[in-house]
């Protein structure tokens, strides 16, 4: 019903050029699969002549479709358009001055189920938010669409905007992105939705390749290029340390205007790879899916990355094949030496399906966890929980020792569930830095799965706890290590980490590019009621040198002989 009215009042409004500046849209229902083939919703989006292939949506069903019917209503007061959210954050739409106006961009973008403004932490199954949390308000935010030279337009109380607009406004703090291949919608939160880990293609990806390749309209490349503008502008995190302060300019400098403006859809693919890997160079940014208008069997990207990202690849496999001379037949997930246990993951994963509660770890899970935890296919809440069942059954271990010198990052949720583990009750500090809102969430965690979160079962605060960090100890891994120094209940040992403040965002190009950056929200560490962000890294407490000092744990001279030396 609601496509017809849309039409109607569309074709109504557009006889009067004044309300609508003689643009005629005509709808097109979409189907929009949801992360997977099987998951389908509709979208109406709305097509002109004027501006040619660029899918418009109305901004009241792009929210209605990320939040849910009746979230938000849309109104017109004096010419501005008005959307207010249930929560009572409002924007303002003024197409004459062309900008959108927040009062309180992260009141009205945050997440429905979110405690706090800035809660990146999804799971409510074995973590729990806490109430003992806090938060400040941000500034007001302009975005000033008018200088990437992007048109929206009112009609009625209708306010129509690009549908790439809206993803990179929108969509994108739903952490997730909106893809157009110029038949379907497609709304995914990871790259493997579209390509599983040996980059073949999923289901829905191969659904997403399936139009014909071709080269972009000249308007369409342009509007492409314009709005990835306005993409970075706001959503890129680390554009001050980087000196960005005019995206547009910034690729002019970089001489990538060309190509990322090209009819040729590869062109601008790779000169996204530039962007990510060569000039972002931060490690987070990432290519991860190339434009279907350039599709799958197009030559390969092949970018030499910054020095920096060179640099960091090349000391992790340094140190990756100096820890298989100690672990030739691989790296235990737990292991005991003598009254010390050692936890080694290289990154944090939670596998969502699995209910451990209800599909217990096998006998069979648990050498392999003890074996080679990187080939047991075991999660890091699954290596988590039963490592706590070994220490809880065992008082003669004395020493937990998580080593995350090889931690490389992952999923939040798994390194606050790792966190609380430790810390029987853990704090996540963010900042938004385009607004400076700021918050620290609380969490405990069920770890023994039993229900009931934050008892003297769910975590270790009784041993003595140590920490082995590196140079190579980036992003999660980055934020375990300080949020174990902030608490001074743990004892940090090996080298400086690799730092990694951000967290990522999963974002795409008009033209269908889909790649994540460092977002604007910047993983903190509070001091005095003052939060600093942890991109410089962590300092250990007791430095070592070489990689025998880090991998090897003997008793008698190694590792585990130092820690107890400690104390």
């Amino acid at each position: 019903m609601r496509r017809i009215i849309l039409a109607v009042l569309l074709f109504s409004l557009f006889l009067h050029p004044a309300m609508a500046q003689g643009v005629t849209f005509y709808p097109q229902e979409t189907t929009a699969f949801i992360e997977s083939i099987e998951d389908t919703e509709t979208l109406d989006l709305l097509f002109s002549d004027a501006t040619g292939k660029i899918p418009y949506v109305s901004l009241q069903d792009g929210l209605d479709f990320l939040y849910g019917t009746g979230e938000c209503t849309s109104e017109v007061k004096d010419g501005i358009i008005v959307v207010t959210r249930t929560n009572g954050a409002s924007l303002e739409v003024d197409t004459e001055e062309e900008t959108i106006y927040f009062s309180d961009y992260d009141l009205f973008l945050k997440q429905p189920d979110a405690v706090t403004l800035l809660d990146i932490v999804l799971d409510d199954t074995v973590i729990k938010h806490e109430p003992l949390s806090f938060e400040s308000r941000g500034r007001p935010l302009t975005v000033e669409y008018g200088s990437f030279d992007i048109d929206i337009f009112k009609a009625g109380d209708l306010c129509l905007l690009p549908l790439q607009t809206f993803s990179d406004i929108f969509g994108i703090a739903s952490l997730g992105a909106l893809l157009y291949n110029g038949e379907d919608l497609f709304f995914v939160s990871s790259k493997s939705c579209l390509k599983n880990y040996d980059d073949e293609l999923t289901e829905l990806g191969k659904k997403y390749y399936s139009v014909e390749p071709a080269e972009l309209d000249e308007a369409f490349a342009d509007f492409n290029y314009k709005e990835l503008g306005l993409n970075l502008q706001l959503n890129y995190g680390l554009a001050e340390s980087h000196n960005i302060t005019k995206i547009r300019e910034w690729f002019e400098m970089l001489g990538l205007d060309e190509k990322l403006s090209s009819t040729d859809p590869f062109q601008g693919d790779y000169a996204l790879a530039e962007i990510c890997y060569k000039y972002f160079g931060d490690l987070h940014s990432a290519f991860h899916v190339r434009s279907p208008y350039t599709g799958v069997h197009r030559e390969g990207i092949d970018i030499v990355p910054s020095p920096s990202v060179k640099s960091y690849i090349q000391n992790l496999h340094e140190r990756l094949s100096a820890r298989a001379e100690y672990f030739p037949d691989g790296v235990p997930g737990f292991q005991k030496k003598g009254d010390t246990a050692y936890i080694t993951f290289d990154d944090f994963s939670f596998d969502r399906s699995r209910d451990y509660a209800k599909e217990p770890l096998t006998r069979k899970e648990k050498r392999a966890i003890e074996k080679d935890f990187a080939s047991s296919g075991i999660d890091t809440v699954g290596l988590i929980h039963y490592a706590n069942e070994e220490i809880q059954d065992n008082p003669k271990i004395r020493n937990v020792v998580i080593d995350l010198s090889c931690n490389t990052g992952g999923s939040v949720d798994a390194e606050i569930f790792v966190a609380s583990w430790l810390l029987g009750q853990s704090s996540l500090a963010v900042r938004r830095n385009i607004t400076d809102c700021q918050s620290a969430t609380s969490y405990t965690a069920d770890v023994n799965f039993d229900g009931k979160f934050g008892e003297a079962d769910d975590y270790v605060g009784d041993r003595r706890i140590f920490c082995i960090i590196s140079s190579t100890t980036f992003s999660c891994g980055n934020l375990l290590a300080s949020m174990l120094a902030e608490s001074g209940k743990t004892t940090l040992i090996g080298a400086k980490t690799g730092g990694g403040a951000c967290a990522v965002y999963l974002t795409s190009s008009a033209a269908g590019s889909l790649f994540q950056t460092s977002s604007p929200w910047l993983f903190s560490s509070v001091r005095n009621g003052a939060f600093f962000d942890i991109e410089g890294g962590v300092v250990p407490d007791y430095k070592l040198t070489g990689y025998s000092s880090f991998y090897d744990r003997s008793e008698r001279k190694g590792l585990t002989a130092f820690i107890k030396k400690l104390y």
